[in-house]
């Protein structure tokens, strides 16, 4: 795994380089600023596969560094790992809206940098070897029926407001202080007849249509604050900041109307109808580590079951019909 380290602190870099030959990643590249890490990117001809930034240097951040990479096509899915001695919460978000993957705080622990490189490392080699079985270019594929395999894909979404990957999500939350879940709720959204809406699309059709999807949570969301993400297939997972007054009837009608006022279409110029089903939210108020992260899981299930229980009806008979199911 070829990773790339940027570090103002020369005496951090050192530090960095002994962790990572300790558990024998050796295939390094460290700078000391952002300016250099770019011209070394921008240089590299065989591409980089991970990238730890420190979040606080002179000039220009991390952060923004993390922003220059995500433009770069071919970086972004790449893991990048945040190097930080800042706990603040408002550092630890920035990072993550601006495509962090994860982040690591200072003074480092060996077995956390072991585990978390480790992790991202057989991420990277699940990801080499979907490649090797898809040698086409995926602006070849594009233009092909979408598979199955493809469907399953957990996408990364740029450039959407409140989106990021779904390793990112469970990352985030599991950094965040128990009292920062005071008051957070996860919920599903799944795409209602997704097998037949999409059968026989093309792989552009897919993708263009996953991201007006979640364009049009993000806008139904706001203002409120929320983290969302692609969960594979038809699936969508956000984390409400404060949802204790979150109602997903109303939301799924919400939601409803602002798919219908983007007038989406196929290629072929007929109309698209995508209807979404939105699950109850889960507190994550009192939940282990363990179980934040299950929480993300168990909403989208909630949303998938309500999809296949609930087929057939309007929005507005939804909530009488899940009252009915509680009792």
């Amino acid at each position: 795994m070829r990773i790339l380290c940027v570090d103002d602190d020369p005496v951090i870099l050192e530090l960095l380089s002994e962790v990572l030959r300790v558990i024998g990643l050796t295939n390094v590249d460290y700078c000391l600023s952002v300016e250099e890490a770019i011209k070394k990117i921008d240089a590299v001809e065989v591409p980089y596969d991970c990238f730890l930034f420190d979040i606080q240097m002179p000039s220009r951040d991390g952060i923004e560094l993390v922003s220059l990479v995500r433009a770069n096509p071919e970086y972004i899915k790449s893991p990048i790992l945040m190097i930080t001695a800042m706990s603040d919460k408002a550092y630890i978000d920035r990072a993550f809206a601006a495509g962090a993957t994860d982040y690591i705080t200072k003074p480092f622990e060996l077995g956390e940098v072991h585990a978390r490189l480790r992790l991202i490392e057989t991420l990277v080699l699940e990801r080499k070897q979907m490649d090797d079985r898809n040698p086409v270019p995926m602006i070849g594929r594009s233009l092909s029926a979408v598979a199955p395999a493809d469907m399953d894909e957990m996408l990364a979404l740029v450039d959407i407001d409140g989106f990021i990957q779904y390793l990112a999500l469970e990352n985030y939350l599991l950094k965040l202080p128990r009292v920062s879940l005071i008051g957070m709720y996860a919920v599903g959204v799944t795409v209602r007849n997704f097998e037949r809406t999409f059968k026989g699309v093309s792989a552009y059709e897919y993708n263009c249509a996953v991201t007006d999807f979640a364009e049009a949570i993000s806008e139904s969301l706001k203002p409120r604050k929320f983290w969302g993400a692609h969960a594979g297939g038809e699936g969508f997972v956000f984390v409400l900041e404060d949802g204790g007054d979150f109602q997903s009837d109303e939301f799924e009608i919400l939601l409803g109307d602002t798919l219908d006022s983007m007038e989406l279409h196929r290629s072929d110029g007929s109309p698209l109808s995508l209807r979404p089903v939105v699950s109850e939210p889960i507190s994550l108020q009192m939940k282990t580590l363990k179980n934040v992260v299950g929480s993300l899981s168990s909403a989208l299930k909630n949303a998938r079951l309500d999809k296949n229980d609930l087929l057939g009806l309007n929005p507005s008979d939804r909530g009488g019909r899940r009252r009915m199911q509680r009792f």
